[in-house]
């Protein structure tokens, strides 16, 4: 609702969208006062995936081509594309639906806990930057809820109907009281429009596809195999025609589609995890008598070397070889032994023969 134009605040440097009240309405007062109040409440919202609202301001003499105190909305300037754009263009795929999803209902879920309805969630409504980002647009047919009051319908009026046909819920097509709920259900049109790459209540007319809607559930997936079943039950609570049936809040659609998700990443890993076998040491080539055992190098092993234990074998081995040994020592000793007289008998000789000469 309104035209919107791209324009420079000169203050700060930067580009901005200005959308001005339609000139039919800017002479209705309660049009003017509603304009105001919804633009306050959207302005709080503050998230990354809410469109940012600066300002609310009145033309004056200085605006020319605009009547004097024509209200307008200055908005931050979005680069990239309106989701319907894209989808005329080429098929999302499946993780591009979830993401997209999980970042408008966020969105959704900040401005309904701030008592916020959008009334008007469409593909047309939601831009996507080109890091990816979306970003939930156009809160002109918004409406504030009163604390405690439970729905819409003192702000709308009894029976009055808006929003994009082919986009509202039962509740809302009836011009009954409205709440969150009924924001969930037209996302549930633009996330089967997703998923599907077609509308899920099709008709030759909008009147037929909102007869359909109100009447009828969905139309059978086209693709059933392209879509996994997680995400199809998701779209189907979000399509339910009585709004007790549907869920509950935005932050609970989200929690199953973040649990979708992670079960969607996790099934390609299941079909290519092998099992693990722990690899089987090479057996150790057990060393010979021949074969000579080379120094132990430090940086292979660090480990005391451990002491052999002793064995019958190992002690008749050993006693074997004591037998030639104290053989071989009691012979040195006995040649010792003789040796030792001998050099005895001959210091003897030595000593008498003076004795003899002087005689």
């Amino acid at each position: 609702m309104g035209e919107v134009y791209l324009a420079t605040d000169p203050a700060l440097g930067r580009r901005v969208a200005i959308k001005v009240l339609p000139p039919a309405l800017q002479h209705d007062a309660k049009m003017r006062g509603r304009f105001v109040n919804e633009a306050r409440a959207v302005a709080a919202l503050n998230h990354p995936n809410v469109i940012t609202l600066h300002d609310l301001a009145a033309t004056d003499e200085r605006d020319s081509g605009f009547p004097t105190g024509s209200l307008y909305l200055v908005l931050e300037y979005l680069e990239g594309k309106g989701l319907d754009e894209i989808m005329d263009v080429r098929r999302l795929t499946v993780d591009e639906c979830v993401d997209i999803a999980v970042q408008v209902l966020e969105g959704l879920k900040i401005a309904h806990q701030s008592r916020i309805l959008h009334r008007d969630i469409t593909p047309s409504n939601v831009m996507l930057a080109p890091d990816g980002r979306a970003k939930l647009l156009d809160f002109g047919l918004s409406k504030i809820l009163l604390e405690g009051a439970g729905d819409a319908r003192r702000h709308t009026g009894e029976g009055m109907i808006v929003g994009t046909l082919d986009y509202l819920s039962p509740e809302q097509a009836l011009g009954n009281p409205l709440d969150e709920r009924s924001d969930l259900f037209s996302f549930g049109i633009v996330f089967y429009q997703m998923l599907a790459g077609v509308h899920p209540f099709s008709g030759a007319s909008v009147t037929q596809m909102v007869a359909k809607m109100m009447t009828k559930e969905a139309d059978p997936w086209p693709e059933p195999d392209r879509v996994p079943d997680v995400l199809k039950q998701i779209v189907a609570r979000a399509l339910k025609k009585d709004a007790n049936d549907r869920y509950g809040s935005a932050g609970q659609m989200v929690l199953d589609l973040l649990m979708a998700r992670r079960e969607l990443q996790a099934r390609p890993a299941r079909r290519g995890v092998t099992r693990e076998v722990p690899a089987i040491p090479p057996a150790r080539t057990p060393v010979t008598a021949a074969a000579e055992p080379g120094p132990t190098a430090l940086s292979e092993s660090t480990a005391p070397l451990a002491r052999p234990k002793r064995t019958a074998a190992m002690g008749k081995v050993r006693a074997g070889r004591r037998g030639p040994l104290l053989l071989f020592v009691g012979a040195v000793i006995l040649l010792a032994a003789g040796g030792a007289s001998l050099l005895a008998l001959r210091g003897c000789e030595r000593l008498a023969l003076p004795g003899s000469s002087s005689r």
